[in-house]
């Protein structure tokens, strides 16, 4: 009889943690939940990422499977703040004020999405001098009782493993080599 109550333990257990399993969302399927956006949010004459930042958030999604969206919002020269490289596209999408609060105060942005289904980190971007060049968008899946402060870390992360590379703004628009 123990056995088989313990085994039942074991099964419940199982489903739940499958069920949280199941429940987490890949990058494609955040992709496609996204809200669509309104032509006024959007820069029409910026439309083409931005290389090297291309190429920085490509490279850190690559290193951070963990991370679901990534974006960089910065200011292209003779253009309003504005996302200059993602894995979700809305290239040119024009910084709300969460954005540029960010990059004007060097304070994150931290956010439970109204489902509870994932967390955001907006944190400032700094190029290699520290200097706040924009801002970095990092999304992960969430569930309650997950640990924000270990999230906000692997954020953090990201953002000082482009810092390195980034000694000044201009370097998010040079072609990759």
């Amino acid at each position: 009889m123990r056995k088989i109550v313990h085994l039942a333990c074991i099964a419940a257990l199982s489903s739940v943690f499958v069920g949280q399993i199941l429940a987490q969302e890949n990058r494609e399927q955040a992709v496609s939940g996204l809200r669509k956006v309104d032509a006024k949010e959007m820069d029409p004459s910026y439309t083409t990422p931005a290389p090297f930042a291309q190429k920085l958030v490509d490279e850190a999604l690559a290193k951070h499977p963990e991370v679901l969206l990534l974006a960089i919002h910065a200011a292209p020269p003779h253009h309003k703040n504005v996302i200059v490289a993602s894995n979700f596209g809305r290239i040119g999408k024009i910084g709300d004020e969460d954005d540029l609060r960010c990059i004007r105060t060097g304070k994150s942005n931290l956010e439970v999405s109204a489902n509870g289904k994932h967390f955001e980190d907006e944190l400032a971007l700094q190029d290699a001098s520290g200097k706040t060049i924009g801002a970095l968008g990092v999304v992960f899946n969430y569930k309650a009782g997950d640990d924000k402060a270990a999230l906000e870390k692997i954020a953090e992360q990201i953002r000082d493993e482009m810092k390195v590379q980034l000694p000044e703004e201009s370097a998010l628009f040079q072609s990759v080599k």
